[in-house]
């Protein structure tokens, strides 16, 4: 049985504070995340004391949120939801030690114990607290123990959940989501937009045009740190997408963070990625002016 850690304390497609954009469709990557399995006697990852909370902006309020969530799943023994509710918790605020320590407990509980180890390393070093240093320190001893007994597995040599093969199917169902996603955002229903992204992600979790697609749905319910959230991961998966640049600058400018918008805004006016939009980069140009 997993004891989780008792901290109390989430992503993201495009539709802009201005001009319309919807992506096409793109060549997704190969990515199946594993089916949930019931954990094993070494799962049992140790708890620790609690974190005092980051400051309240609204990506840690976001991540906040999509830790409860977590937390919900995992008493729910829904480990695989979990632990993409720790994701998206990780991928608004980075730096948060109870995001990156719970996203650690629930790889182990998957057996992804070397994607786990590196959550519970990121969360001993962006810590002071030495009791949570060593409750990271247990559970990283009781994971290799582990890693040691599976050998060679995927989930041994850290292949992240969703990094595998997909099968033909499910890459079908996750297109079919997608670009029912996609209609949706065409006809301004936001919500159903949001709701088929999600599915479309939970099938093809490193789709990156679908982060994108969610983003702009996001951003159509005024949800604009979740939309960043979303958008700051599309360009972690693909950094010379120009997408993404706009749907942040956008979420920022929302946010009131205005030169970073500017600095994102002046980056897609600059970009010549495939995806680019003239109206949009002109419109990028004109923005980042006003932002001066």
């Amino acid at each position: 049985m997993v004891r989780t850690r008792r901290f109390q304390l989430g992503v993201s497609a495009v539709v802009w504070l201005g001009t319309m954009a919807v992506p096409a469709w793109a060549q997704p990557p190969s990515a199946q995340p594993p089916a949930a399995r019931a954990p094993g006697p070494a799962s049992d990852t140790k708890p620790g004391p609690v974190e005092a909370q980051p400051q309240r902006t609204s990506q840690a309020v976001l991540a906040a949120t999509r830790i409860r969530d977590g937390d919900a799943l995992m008493r729910e023994r829904r480990y695989r939801e979990a632990a993409f509710a720790f994701l998206d918790a990780e991928h608004a605020a980075p730096e948060h030690v109870e995001a990156r320590f719970k996203l650690g407990n629930a790889l182990a509980v998957l057996g992804y114990y070397a994607r786990a180890i590196e959550e519970w390393e990121a969360a001993s070093r962006l810590t002071q607290d030495a009791a949570i240093r060593q409750s990271a320190q247990d559970n990283i001893t009781r994971a290799r123990a582990k890693q040691a007994e599976l050998g060679a597995s995927p989930q041994a040599v850290g292949q992240p959940p969703g990094s595998g093969p997909v099968a033909d199917t499910t890459r079908a169902q996750a297109r079919r989501a997608y670009e029912q996603g996609v209609q949706h955002i065409s006809q301004r229903a936001y919500a159903p937009a949001l709701q088929t992204l999600t599915q479309a992600l939970q099938q093809e979790p490193l789709l990156t045009v679908a982060y994108i697609a969610r983003g702009s749905a996001n951003i159509g319910l005024r949800r604009y740190a979740e939309a960043a959230a979303d958008y700051q991961f599309a360009l972690k998966l693909e950094p010379d997408a120009a997408s993404p640049l706009y749907g942040l600058a956008e979420a920022y400018r929302a946010l009131g963070r205005n030169l970073e918008a500017r600095d994102l805004y002046e980056r897609y006016s600059r970009s010549t990625a495939p995806d680019v939009r003239p109206e949009l980069k002109e419109e990028s140009r004109q923005k980042a002016e006003r932002l001066r």
